[in-house]
Formats: C-alpha cells, sequence, structure tokens
C-alpha cells in the first residue's frame, strides 16, 4: 500500500508538469507541410543564423563600446567622427587580415588621435587599450570564432 505525503504528490505533480510542457514545446516545433505531414522545425538559433549576420551592425555596436566610458566628454561631432574612424578601421580588417607583426597599439593611437586632446591621458590611454584589445581579438580569430593561435 503506497503512503501519500505532500511531498510525494509535490513530486507527482512536479514530474507531470515538467513531461507536459516538454510536450508543449515538442508539438509547437512541428508544422505541416503542403501534403499533411508534419515535420519538425529547425531550432529558433538556426533560424537566427539562416536570417544571416550582420557584421557591420556589430562592429557599429563595438565602435560605440569602446568610447562607452569617454561619452560625456565629447560632441556629438566629434563622437560620430571617431565611431566612423574606428568602425573603419575594423572594416579594413574584414577585407585584409593583418599581419601578425602588426602594431595595433599605433593603430589605435591614429584612429583616437583626433579627440585626444579633449581627454585626459588616463581617459585617452583607457580609450586606446580598450581599442587595441578589441583589434588584437578581431585579428586574431578565424570566420568561426575559435582562436587561431
Amino acid at each position: 500500500m503506497a503512503v501519500f505525503t505532500v511531498a510525494n504528490i509535490f513530486s507527482i505533480l512536479w514530474s507531470w508538469l515538467r513531461l507536459s510542457a516538454r510536450r508543449m514545446v515538442k508539438d509547437t516545433t512541428r508544422s505541416v507541410t503542403a501534403d499533411g505531414i508534419a515535420k519538425a522545425d529547425t531550432p529558433k538559433v538556426c533560424v537566427a543564423v539562416k536570417a544571416g549576420f550582420n557584421l557591420q551592425g556589430e562592429i557599429a555596436k563595438l565602435a560605440e563600446r569602446i568610447v562607452e566610458p569617454v561619452v560625456a566628454k565629447l560632441a556629438v561631432h566629434e563622437l560620430e567622427h571617431v565611431i566612423d574612424r574606428i568602425r573603419n578601421a575594423f572594416e579594413q580588417f574584414t577585407k585584409t587580415r593583418a599581419a601578425a607583426d602588426t602594431d595595433f597599439e599605433s593603430m589605435a593611437i591614429n584612429v583616437l588621435e583626433p579627440v585626444q586632446p579633449k581627454l585626459s591621458d588616463a581617459e585617452f590611454t583607457r580609450l586606446v587599450d580598450r581599442l587595441r584589445g578589441a583589434m588584437v581579438g578581431f585579428c586574431q580569430t578565424n570566420d568561426w570564432g575559435q582562436s587561431v593561435a
């Protein structure tokens, strides 16, 4: 004879809820073709990949994140100008890969040079380090996002 305690009943209800949730998810990932045959849809992650990866949009977001710490110190036109320069630098990397001996720090200094007078030495150094790090990371990955080294 089985003894039904609150813990046993709760365990049974929890198992039933998980099972029905799995069935609901499985049912929603099926579709019916024109022939009336049910087939499984691709996972949502694959749908996002099929839609395409917007590299230019991601580069724009990255450029904005790099200058984030000093946004308050720059005028709008200066901010837009330096973000455009950062985007152009990354877009050049997408066209031609950087060599192993590339001096990313001097590249970062050249890109950020127009805003240097508006920033303190510490802020400018921080910005150069952020940009240099992003450039190194961007150039050391292959097309699949895996490290080359």
